[in-house]
C-alpha cells in the first residue's frame, strides 16, 4: 500500500486487505483515500465479517464504493464499522452499496467503550437494507447510523434505508442534516403507542434544506397505529416530507420549524401530519401539485434553490 497517511500523502486503499490493514497502520491523525471500488464478496471478510476499522481521521472515498457488507446475527447488535479514534472523522465521496444488516439492534457505526467521535459525511451515498428484530431500539443516543458515544452529521448526501423494523427506529440521533435526501421503504410490525422521543426517524436533529421521501407500512391490526417522523427536540428549516403511508392512522412531524417546511398530504391519503409543537405558520400540508409548483412554494416562503446553495 502506498502513501504515508498524511493529508497531502494519504494511504491509498485498493483492496479489502488494505481497508482492514488500518486496524494496525491507522491512528487518530491518519488520512486515507480509495482508488478503487472495494468488493467484499469472495473475500475472507465476507465469510467471517468483522466491522471495518475506522482508525483514521479522514477517508476520501473519491467516488468509489464499498460493496456487499452482509451481516446477520439476529439475536445481537450488529454494525458495519468500528470507530477506534476520538474526535472528528471526515468521510467524503463514498458510496456504500448493498449493505445488509440483520440484528437485534443495528448501527452502521459503533465504537468501543470510551470512544467519543463525531462523524461528518459529505457527498456520500449510503444504501442500507435492514432487518431489525427487537424493540430494544430506544436507547437515548443510538440510531441506525451510530451507536453510543458517536454522532453522525451529513451534508450533500443521499441515505436510503429499506427493510423491516419491529418498532420505530431513529435513522439520525443528534447531529446536523444539511442538503440531504433521506429515502425510506420500511415495514413496521408495531407502530401503536409510539412515543415521539423514542421512535422517530429523526431524534434531536438540526436539519436544513433536506427532504424525506418513500413509503412506510404497518402490518399491525391495531386501529391506532401511529408513525413519528421527527421528534419534538429537533428543528427543521426549508425541508419537506413526501412519504406514502399505509395502515397508519396518524403521522407526526413534531419538530420546531425555523422556516417554511411542507409535506405532501395526498401521499398520506389526505391525513393530517400532526405536530406536538402546535400549529405553526411555517408548516404546510400541500397537494402533490402544489409540492411540484416552484412558484407556489416560493409564495409560501420555501426556498426552492436551498439556503445552502443547491437543494
Amino acid at each position: 500500500m502506498t502513501g504515508t497517511g498524511t493529508k497531502n500523502d494519504p494511504f491509498i486503499i485498493l483492496t479489502a486487505d488494505d481497508l482492514y490493514s488500518m486496524n494496525e497502520l491507522g491512528g487518530a491523525d491518519i488520512c486515507c483515500r480509495l482508488e478503487a471500488d472495494i468488493e467484499l464478496n469472495g473475500t475472507s471478510y465476507a465469510e467471517h465479517f468483522t466491522p471495518i476499522p475506522v482508525n483514521w481521521s479522514s477517508l476520501d472515498g473519491n467516488g468509489h464504493k464499498i460493496r456487499n457488507i452482509l451481516i446477520s446475527d439476529p439475536k445481537n447488535r450488529v454494525s458495519a464499522f468500528d470507530v477506534m479514534v476520538d474526535g472528528t472523522i471526515n468521510i467524503s465521496g463514498l458510496m456504500l452499496e448493498n449493505t445488509v444488516m440483520n440484528g437485534n439492534v443495528i448501527t452502521l457505526f459503533s465504537s468501543g467503550s470510551g470512544v467519543t467521535a463525531s462523524i461528518e459525511l459529505y457527498d456520500c451515498m449510503l444504501m442500507l437494507e435492514i432487518s431489525h428484530n427487537s424493540s430494544d431500539s430506544y436507547a437515548e443516543n443510538i440510531s441506525m447510523l451510530h451507536g453510543e458515544g458517536l454522532t453522525v452529521s451529513s451534508d450533500l448526501c443521499v441515505i436510503s434505508v429499506s427493510g423491516t423494523v419491529k418498532t420505530g427506529y431513529a435513522i439520525f440521533c443528534g447531529g446536523n442534516v444539511k442538503r440531504t435526501q433521506v429515502i425510506v421503504d420500511l415495514l413496521t410490525h408495531d407502530s401503536s403507542n409510539y412515543d415521539s422521543t423514542e421512535c422517530s426517524l429523526f431524534r434531536k436533529v438540526t436539519a436544513s434544506d433536506s427532504w424525506i421521501t418513500g413509503t412506510v407500512k404497518c402490518d399491525s391490526s391495531n386501529s391506532s397505529n401511529m408513525f413519528h417522523v421527527v421528534d419534538n427536540r429537533s428543528s427543521f428549516s426549508n425541508c419537506y416530507q413526501a412519504i406514502s403511508v399505509s395502515n397508519i392512522s396518524r403521522v407526526y412531524f413534531s419538530s420546531t420549524f425555523l422556516s417554511t417546511c411542507f409535506y405532501d398530504k395526498e401521499l398520506m391519503g389526505n391525513k393530517t401530519c400532526y405536530s406536538t409543537q402546535g400549529s405553526s405558520s411555517y408548516f404546510h400540508g400541500l397537494t402533490t401539485a402544489q409540492c411540484k409548483d416552484p412558484d407556489y412554494l416560493t409564495s409560501i416562503g420555501f426556498i426552492c434553490g436551498g439556503t445552502n446553495s443547491g437543494l
